[in-house]
């Protein structure tokens, strides 16, 4: 059916929920469009879409809500490393035996956090891990620049075109944040050959897209003791089916996918689309691009 002022219209702003697949068929009504705007932060699901409209249509131009959620998931980042520091699951299980557990507990202060990507939510994150606690911060970067520079948050960058930056980043680090979006070059891109270079403490983290971790590896480090456990807000299929092992891991800290939904996740989306906006109005580069090609 015919959108009623489809053909007038110049932008779009789609929201995830709604059926992804129903862009393609209205896609052919916007004939005055100029810019599609995602919702969402991961884009996987719109991509290939893009990819095929934009190759024809060169003028259009596809951006994100990169940035709006990015605090919310650096808190969770936080909280999760902390809850395995101070080994929250003994001070819960002491509560419950009304068990007086008097017990060293760690700190993070002088700890190593490594980045598996190094976008907005790995920066956001690392800010405050640095500035806040102390700790050294290890990045994994896609794309080496032909003259690097000296950066303000990481230690130490590891660069995916060295065969062994990723192993070196997940060796060194206590804790492993994962926020690498979904994409094919990023499949499974956390496996057994890196879990096997953790550091016995060491802890995954992974807020990206759970199809950046080969969850078969990681349940079996994590069922071994080989590393001392996981916090998982995303997963390769969700909603986390429930025969899957990793409900039944007592060193797992498991969110549904819903670690960015805080108070502020209406306002962060809206004012990054209103920047957007303001930028498409007005003529101005816009302010979250996506590029196509790469997928985010």
């Amino acid at each position: 059916a015919k959108s009623p002022g489809a053909e007038k219209a110049e932008g779009v702003l789609w929201i995830p929920g709604g059926d992804s697949k129903l862009i393609a068929p209205l896609f052919s009504q916007f004939e005055s469009l100029k810019w599609l705007h995602s919702w969402a932060v991961g884009v996987n699901y719109v991509v290939p879409f893009v990819k095929e409209t934009f190759m024809s249509r060169p003028e259009l131009v596809f951006t994100n809500s990169r940035g709006s959620f990015s605090r919310a998931l650096a808190e969770w980042a936080i909280l999760s490393a902390m809850y395995f520091e101070r080994d929250i699951p003994r001070v819960q299980k002491g509560r419950e035996e009304k068990k007086w557990d008097v017990h060293k507990m760690g700190e993070l202060v002088g700890k190593t956090m490594g980045f598996v990507g190094f976008g907005d939510i790995a920066k956001t994150t690392a800010r405050i891990a640095k500035f806040g606690f102390e700790m050294k911060i290890l990045a994994l970067r896609n794309t080496k620049p032909a003259n690097p520079v000296p950066d303000e948050l990481a230690d130490d960058i590891f660069y995916s075109s060295d065969p062994d930056g990723k192993k070196k980043l997940f060796s060194q680090s206590d804790f492993i944040v994962c926020s690498l979006p979904n994409t094919p070059d990023t499949e499974k891109y956390c496996g057994a050959s890196e879990f096997a270079v953790m550091k016995p403490t060491g802890v995954f983290i992974s807020v990206g897209r759970g199809t950046a971790v080969d969850e078969e590896a990681l349940i079996g480090v994590l069922q071994s003791g080989a590393i001392r456990g996981a916090a998982l807000d995303v997963f390769y299929e969700e909603p986390l089916p429930k025969s899957s092992p990793i409900w039944d891991l007592s060193n797992v800290l498991l969110t549904a996918h819903c670690a960015d939904w805080t108070d502020s996740f209406t306002d962060g989306a809206m004012s990054v689309f209103g920047k957007n906006l303001d930028a498409f109005v007005n003529g101005k580069e816009m302010v979250t691009p996506v590029n196509v090609e790469a997928g985010y």
